[in-house]
C-alpha cells in the first residue's frame, strides 16, 4: 500500500502536458538533500537524477551514498515546470567526534548522552518521493524548490538534518532549495 502511494505522483503527472527537453543539468542544493547532483533528461519530461556522494565532517564522520530518483515534469508556463518522482538510496555513516560514550564539554554526565546529531546511523536504505517546481531564471540557469517524503527500508535517519520539517528516525518530510545549470 505504501509503495503504491509513492508511485502515485508519477502516474498522475505522466498524464499531463510536456515540459522539459532532453539534456543534462547540474543541480546544487541545500536542505534535506545537500550538495550536487546531475539530472539527465533522457526523454522529453522524464529525468533520471543519479547520485554518488561522499563527505567527511568532524561531527558526523565519513558518509557515502548511492542511489537514483526518476522524475516526471509538467509545463506550467513558458519558464516554470512542476515535477514529481520516486527514488531509492543506500548510504553509510561512521560516528565522528562527540559520539555516544565520549566525554565532551567537561561534563561527565554527557559521556552517556545520546547526541542524535553525532550518533552513528550505520547503513541506511531509504525511499524518497520528491515534488518540486523549477523556474528558468536567466538563460541556462534555473532555481528550484523541492519538498520530499523519505522512508527508511533499513537503518534510521539522524534527527537533526538541515531542511527537515518533521519526522522521526524511520520517516521524515523536508525541503531543498537550489539552482541548476542546464548544460545541453
Amino acid at each position: 500500500m505504501r509503495s503504491s502511494l509513492l508511485a502515485l505522483p508519477l502516474l498522475l503527472v505522466s498524464a499531463l502536458a510536456s515540459a522539459q527537453d532532453r539534456g543534462v543539468a547540474v543541480n546544487m542544493g541545500r536542505g534535506l538533500d545537500n550538495g550536487m547532483s546531475v539530472g539527465w533528461t533522457f526523454k522529453e519530461n522524464w529525468t533520471l537524477r543519479p547520485t554518488i556522494g561522499a563527505a567527511y565532517s568532524q561531527q558526523s564522520g565519513f558518509q557515502a551514498a548511492i542511489g537514483s530518483t526518476i522524475l516526471r515534469s509538467v509545463n506550467l508556463g513558458e519558464r516554470f515546470y512542476l515535477y514529481a518522482g520516486a527514488g531509492v538510496y543506500y548510504g553509510s555513516a561512521n560516528s565522528g567526534l562527540g559520539g555516544v560514550g565520549q566525554v565532551t564539554g567537561g561534563n561527565p554526565r554527557s559521556s552517556q548522552s545520546s547526541n542524535a546529531f553525532a550518533r552513528s546511523t550505520g547503513s541506511i536504505a531509504y525511499m524518497t518521493a520528491p515534488v518540486g517546481v523549477r523556474a528558468r531564471v536567466f538563460r541556462n540557469f534555473e532555481a528550484y524548490a523541492e519538498a520530499a517524503y523519505q522512508k527508511t527500508l533499513t537503518g534510521q535517519f539522524g534527527l537533526s538534518q538541515a531542511g527537515q520539517f518533521s519526522g522521526n528516525e524511520r520517516e521524515r518530510y523536508g525541503a531543498t532549495f537550489g539552482i541548476s545549470l542546464r548544460l545541453q
